[in-house]
């Protein structure tokens, strides 16, 4: 190949599938672990449902129309090849939607359902058969929903890693890093939501939030090392395609863009918001009577010393700007990272 292909088209269509994958695990994870009286989490879950249907529909739309003969896109249903990832992907990109679009409608009211239903013209009044109550089946679709989301996440890398004349693709740890990438994603954008949409601003709605992207953004790191790692070990060609981000045309974007500003950046920042909030829960562990003997037999409480570092209850409070600034770099970072694998993969072929 002697031009780069992909553009931004496919760059964006990697990204807002895995955006939706990460609303869509976000939402289901929350619905099916939340108590019946959470309303916080409640509205985590619902907000994601609402969400997650449209990016990938965006996304979906943009590649048909990349491909040049959009017309032709059906072509794609009409046999199934398990050797294909683009076969695959496919189908389970259809899966994921019809899902999707259902567990939304899940979460929709009867009031709002009414009103949609009876403001359709005469002619499509038929449709009101669909004016169904689908509440009781949130969770069943959130279990069926799971692992179809992670399939949606992990695909928008496996795309890439399938093509064998690219080595800077060639490791099964770039659809790692897109799954970890794509939940971060969409844990930001639950957060950039919240944070601009509520009047009364309360740590609580963001707790599972903010510990969730952590983890992803954690795991999402030491993605990122054994990657290299790997490369360097690896055949002559995949060291060669690592000078693209160590010291070539993309190590700028990569180290200070992507692992600066969009990985290690909002981490810290989330991380700050987290570590006040565990330390006051820890005021609450003496008394329970959790304590550590000491050598000497007595008994010394270790979590009283922790507690101790906790700031005052009435001192707790949650930063609606660190918040919207987080949520903002990871979706930023969430870019970045299929932008470079995109273009630097098509690039490793060239060089």
């Amino acid at each position: 190949m002697k031009t780069i292909e992909w553009q931004y088209l496919i760059v964006s269509y990697l990204f807002l599938g895995g955006l939706s994958a990460g609303l869509y695990f976000v939402s289901a994870l929350t619905e099916l672990f939340r108590k019946d009286d959470d309303s916080a989490q409640e509205h985590i879950a619902r907000l994601g449902a609402l969400l997650a249907s449209w990016p990938v529909m965006l996304g979906c739309t943009l590649l048909v129309f990349d491909l040049g003969h959009w017309y032709r896109a059906y072509k794609l249903f009409l046999h199934f090849r398990w050797e294909s990832p683009m076969s695959i992907g496919s189908w389970l990109l259809m899966l994921f939607i019809g899902i999707s679009l259902i567990y939304a409608y899940g979460w929709t009211s009867r009031d709002g359902r009414e009103h949609f239903f009876g403001r359709l013209p005469r002619r499509l009044r038929f449709l009101g058969i669909l004016n169904v109550d689908v509440a009781p089946w949130r969770r069943p679709l959130a279990i069926a929903g799971l692992p179809v989301s992670v399939g949606v996440a992990i695909y928008t890398g496996v795309l890439l890693g399938a093509v064998q004349s690219r080595p800077f693709w060639n490791t099964n740890l770039v659809a790692q890093l897109f799954l970890f990438s794509a939940l971060s994603s969409g844990c930001a954008l639950l957060i950039l939501v919240l944070a601009m949409r509520s009047r009364k601003f309360e740590m609580y709605q963001f707790r599972s939030l903010y510990l969730l992207d952590v983890c992803f953004l954690t795991l999402e790191f030491f993605i990122v090392v054994p990657y290299f790692i790997h490369g360097e070990l690896s055949v002559e060609a995949v060291r060669e395609s690592l000078k693209l981000v160590l010291g070539g045309p993309f190590t700028m974007v990569f180290w200070v863009f992507f692992m600066g500003l969009g990985l290690v950046l909002p981490w810290a920042i989330e991380v700050r918001e987290v570590v006040p909030l565990f330390l006051t829960h820890v005021q609450l562990l003496p008394r329970m009577g959790v304590a550590t003997p000491s050598p000497a037999g007595a008994s010394v409480s270790v979590v009283s010393e922790l507690s101790a570092l906790a700031p005052p209850a009435n001192k707790l409070h949650f930063s609606r700007g660190w918040a919207v600034a987080a949520a903002l770099l990871v979706l930023v970072g969430g870019v970045l990272v299929r932008y470079i694998f995109v273009f630097a993969g098509q690039m490793s072929a060239i060089r």
